[in-house]
């Protein structure tokens, strides 16, 4: 997503968001059923907003 912090995306929503793989930089999960919806489109718009600026 390239955002400056790398721990941001697993300090915030890396246990809460369901089966993925949260880095530095990177969301990973093998199908949208495995991870919160609505915590994902969360952790994005976060990154969109974060890149802007």
């Amino acid at each position: 997503m390239g955002l400056e912090d790398k721990t941001y995306l697993a300090k915030t929503y890396g246990k809460k968001l369901g089966k993925a793989t949260v880095t530095g930089y990177c969301i990973k999960f093998k199908k949208l059923g495995d991870v919160d919806v609505d915590l994902l489109l969360e952790a994005i718009q976060y990154g969109v907003q974060a890149t802007k600026e």
